[in-house]
């Protein structure tokens, strides 16, 4: 039982997209030649800058993001970033409604078995549901596309 538990309590914490993804994302940019300037620029002043190739980090709430790719003699090429919901999140839907089904059923064969399964149930719907308040809050939930980001650049005519 206690082993059932710790198995239950260890899923719930790597379901939260805060706990196993964290606040900022990494965009990787490379370029064609290399030693281009990427700079990232969004919405609220947000902006991360370096030289390809690069790893650049923002937050995951930043929105209406576009990446810069410039080099003196080249093209700018500028490529815009969608941000969308992370698969991650919707796994606190398991903890909110599936899990607490199936502790239910899988404890309920007599009544100290039942009361346990209830007891998980309702800590599994409790976690589940921290969990998308969490997730939404830190802005976890959100991936931006594309987050690895190639260009050939092209001189200028």
């Amino acid at each position: 039982m206690r082993t059932i538990a710790l198995l239950l309590v260890g899923c719930l914490f790597t379901s939260c997209a805060t706990v196993t993804r964290g606040r900022d994302e990494t965009i990787t940019v490379d370029s064609n030649p290399p030693g281009a300037n990427a700079t990232i620029v969004c919405a609220n002043n947000v902006s991360a800058t370096g030289t390809t190739p690069a790893r650049l980090t923002i937050p995951r709430t930043a929105q209406l993001c576009r990446v810069d790719v410039e080099k003196n003699g080249m093209q700018t090429q500028k490529i815009q970033l969608q941000r969308g919901v992370n698969g991650r999140f919707w796994t606190n839907f398991a903890f909110a409604a599936g899990i607490p089904i199936g502790a239910i059923l899988a404890f309920g064969g007599n009544d100290s078995q039942g009361a346990a399964g209830a007891a998980i149930a309702v800590g599994a719907v409790v976690f589940g549901i921290g969990g998308f308040i969490v997730d939404h809050a830190t802005g976890a939930m959100y991936d931006h596309d594309p987050n690895v980001i190639k260009v050939t650049l092209q001189p200028q005519q």
